[in-house]
């Protein structure tokens, strides 16, 4: 019985020593990250009107029964015109078509179609 006393004695007294040369774990601290840069969206610009709206525009030309192939023809043709001789129209048509793209070279490519 002395022995299981002194095994146990020797037995705690080796994980008290153990324990000791562990070295404690220490946390590091990292600074705090700055919080992400927000950009804010450009305001339109002199003479721009941006509007949104929440219901779709219906034309007397979206209608199926109001439909021709002549009259596409003749409004086809009228856009081309307008894009050919117009330079503000021109302008407005590349704004409103190509200025989606942040990419230069893909707004060339864009813009290069209405030539």
């Amino acid at each position: 019985m002395l022995t299981n006393k002194l095994a146990g004695l020797m037995a705690a007294g080796a994980v008290v020593a153990l324990t000791g040369a562990i070295p404690v774990a220490q946390a590091q601290m990292w600074a705090p990250m700055p919080p992400p840069a927000v950009i804010a969206p450009m305001p339109p610009g002199p003479g721009e009107v941006e509007f949104f709206s929440d219901t779709p525009k219906v034309e007397p030309g979206d209608n199926p029964a109001n439909w021709s192939a002549r009259q596409n023809v003749i409004e086809s043709q009228r856009y081309e015109r307008l894009v050919h001789t117009n330079p503000a129209f021109r302008a407005s048509r590349i704004r409103k078509e190509c200025g989606g793209y942040s990419d230069p070279q893909a707004f060339r490519k864009c813009a290069s179609t209405f030539n």
